[in-house]
This record gives structure tokens, sequence and C-alpha cells, in this order.
């Protein structure tokens, strides 16, 4: 991951939590804000032009010979219904309050009728001009001529309901929420089931969407995938290796039974030196197949000493020499004069004696091996050549597996077991390696070890 992806909050899951959460409340605030302003328009006041204002005295002159407030009341609303308003100055109550909107606020009528010039008060869609005063008897009357402005458009705020308002607030939010509690529990839900079918014995069973994101959730997923893979590596591998180990144990036992069945039919000695063969073959399959075991489980405790290891892999070619001159075989060692290492020399060089007899087995007579040791990169290489046969390039990476042969040429009856390549591929593994094969580029095969130097 690099430095950007890894600063992107969105790549984890407690970044996209907050991040979530703190935008949902920003919304909320600014919403909130907004619909304040948008419900709370201010009401304006203003001073009325004078044409009006003589206009509007001139059609109250008609009406200042009522005797009574009632009588003024009722000629106002039979000539101008809903038109004018009538407040009494001296005790401060409106008398015709059915005319005005409900969210008006009738303070603005009590306290322009103390005012001595007529004003304009425009409150959301009513406009008011006022106060005219008038003298009927002992009350003195403000009158207030109402007009209704243009309603305003249906997308302002202002028209919509305060409850539909803040029913639709809070869906935003229950909807970004619920999203938000999707994005992380149905990963998590296939996670889950996923994990129930693995337990069930559906080992191929692996997450696909979980593993698409980016953040914590994403590399679950990953690691799950990955455990997976290796436990079902793990157990294939074990039932192929209990398979393949009844298969091999059952070859030589089979053989070792028809000379003890030849041995007692002939009453003779004859057959004792193939028994002795057979259980030699026994005996030295269980030892490498434990020898393996151990390995594999990681309970084979390594015995590190610093050693030479140019020294060990030449009295390693001196102890095969003898059964490489009875092919006709020539082994040659390209090494530097000394080379230290810290390693567990018993177990390395097993491993490098192991591959050194397998290229002597499978060369053919009056053929080459070289041994080619050197120093590269803090690492030392060992490189083992014969000149073979060769192997199927798509089988090279499988030979060292336990018990895996590739042709009639490398199998059981050239004295192996099967096991030799896969103890050299796990003893390489333990001190912290890599071992691979390849094709020659003349002829046979090449197997190659590397190892750190410390």
């Amino acid at each position: 991951m690099s430095k950007l992806a890894r600063l992107n909050p969105f790549n984890y899951l407690a970044g996209r939590i907050f991040l979530w959460f703190w935008l949902v409340l920003l919304s909320a605030v600014f919403a909130t804000l907004g619909l304040s302003r948008a419900l709370t328009e201010p009401t304006e006041i203003r001073r009325l032009p004078q044409s009006i204002s003589q206009q509007l005295q001139q059609q109250l002159h008609r009406f200042a010979n009522s005797s009574t407030v009632d009588e003024l009341v009722a000629s106002l609303k039979q000539q101008q219904p809903q038109r004018w308003l009538v407040v009494n100055a001296s005790s401060n109550s409106v008398l015709t309050p059915e005319l005005l909107p409900r969210d008006f606020d009738l303070h603005w009528l009590t306290e322009l009728s103390q005012l001595s010039r007529p004003r304009w008060l425009k409150h959301h869609n009513t406009a008011l001009a006022g106060p005219f005063l008038l003298q009927i008897g002992d009350d003195t009357l403000a009158l207030y001529q109402q007009r209704q402005r243009p309603p305003q458009r249906w997308w302002r705020l202002s028209e919509v309901p305060q409850l539909v308002l803040l029913l639709f607030t809070l869906l935003i939010s229950a909807v970004a929420s619920f999203v938000l509690a999707v994005s992380i529990s149905s990963p998590l839900r296939e996670l889950l089931q996923r994990n129930l079918q693995f337990a069930d014995g559906k080992l191929q069973s692996r997450v696909t969407h979980l593993i698409k994101r980016q953040d914590e959730l994403g590399k679950l997923g990953h690691s799950f995938n990955t455990m997976a893979e290796r436990i079902s590596a793990l157990l294939t591998n074990q039932q192929r290796l209990l398979r393949d180990i009844s298969h091999e144990l059952r070859s030589p036992l089979a053989r070792a039974q028809l000379a003890l069945g030849l041995t007692e039919r002939q009453q003779t000695l004859a057959q004792m030196p193939k028994l002795k063969q057979e259980l030699d073959r026994l005996d030295a399959m269980l030892d490498e197949l434990l020898t393996y075991s151990k390995l594999d489980a990681g309970q084979y405790q390594l015995d590190s000493q610093q050693f030479d290891l140019a020294d060990l892999l030449a009295e390693i070619i001196a102890v095969n020499q003898l059964e490489a001159d009875a092919r006709q075989q020539r082994i040659s060692l390209v090494a530097p004069e000394h080379l230290l290492i810290t390693a567990d020399s018993r177990l390395l060089g097993r491993a490098i004696e192991n591959v050194l007899r397998n290229a002597i087995k499978y060369g053919p007579p009056q053929s080459n091996i070289s041994c080619h040791l050197q120093l590269q990169d803090k690492q030392w290489q060992l490189k083992i050549c014969d000149q073979g046969p060769g192997i199927d390039p798509e089988q090279l990476s499988a030979i060292f597996e336990p018990f895996y042969r590739t042709s009639s040429s490398r199998n059981s009856n050239t004295g192996g077991t099967g096991l030799g390549l896969a103890i050299v591929a796990q003893i390489v593994r333990q001190h912290g390696g890599e071992v691979n094969a390849s094709n020659n580029d003349s002829v046979g095969l090449c197997v190659k070890l590397r190892l750190p130097l410390n």
C-alpha cells in the first residue's frame, strides 16, 4: 500500500465510521440552520407612502360617522370583508382577530397602534397598512388595511409544514445510518456464512465481495481466504500423504512376505538377502517419514553452529564418490576455499546429500555431475546439476512434495522412498532459505539451494 493510500481514511473502517457520522452530524446541523432561516421569515416594517396613506384615509372617512364600535365593524365587514382589521387602541385588544393568519403575532398590531404615522408591515403573505386612527365615542380605534401578497413557490421551505420537514430530516438521517450499518454488517454476514460453510467441510468456500474493500474488513476477507487456502492445502496434502504412505509401505511389505514365503517353501536361506533389503528399505522409509513429519510440524529443533560449508560439501562428495565411480560418473566441484556459515550442519548435510544422491541415481552412466557453490548478495547458493532426462517444466515445483514421482525413470525401483526432495525442501525452509529445480540448458536437471549467510 502506497503512502497516499495509507493516508486515505476510507481505507480504514474506523475512518469510514468517523467520517460517516461526522458528515451526518454536520448535515443535521446545517439542515437545522437552513430550516430555521427558511421558516423564520423576518417581519418587515417600512414607511407607508404618503399617496397610499391619503387614499386609505379617504376610504375610512365615510366610516367616521359610526356611532358605536360594533356598528363600525359591521360596516367594514359588509362593504370590504377580509380587508380591514380593527384594534382598540385604548384597551390594546384586537377586535377582528379572525382575519389574521394563525401564526401572526398580535403584539405587532398593538405596538403599531401606538404610532402616530401609518406604516407598511409585511409578514409572510400578509401585508398591513396602518394604523389609521378613528375616534368612536370614548374609544380610539386603530384600523389596518390587509392585503394578501402573492403566494410563494411550492419549493419554498416556509410553505412546507414543520412536521413534514422534521420527518424528512429524520428520514434522511435514518437512511444514512441504515446504509452505514448495512455496509458493515453485510460483509461480516458474508464472512460468517463462509466460515460456517468451511466448518461444515466445504473447503472451497471463499469470500468474494468482502475482499473488494480497501479497509480492515477487506484485509479480514483476504486473511480468511489465505487461511482457507492453507488449511485446504494442508488437509489435501495430509490425505495424499496418508494414501501415498499406505501405497509405499505396501510394496516392500508384500515383497518381504513373498521372500518369507519362498524361504519357507524352499527351506533355504536364498531369499534372506532379498528380505533384508526390503526390511532395510522399510526402515529407511520410516526414518525419512519420521524426519519429514517432524520438519513439517516444526518440531525439529535446529542445532545451529558455525562451520565451513565448503569442507562439508567436499566431505559429502567424497562419501558418495564410490557410488558415482560404480556408475562411471564424474563429480566436479567449484567452490571457494572457505565459506563459514551458521546453520545445523547435520540437517544441512543431509539435504545436500539427498540432492547429490538423486543426481547420481537419475544421471546416466558415464555422465558428469556438477556442484557449484558461491556467495551472492549475502546468500550462499549451491547448484547441483545432472545429465539425466530432466523433468516436465509443469512438474518442476511438485517434485519437492512427498512421494511425488514424475516418470518411470524416477520411481521406487531406483531405490528412492519419494521423500528425499521433500525433506530437502523442509530443511531449507527451516533455515530461512528456498529451493527450486530447473531443467539444464542442454540436458539434465539442476537443483538450486539458497540460504542466508547468517
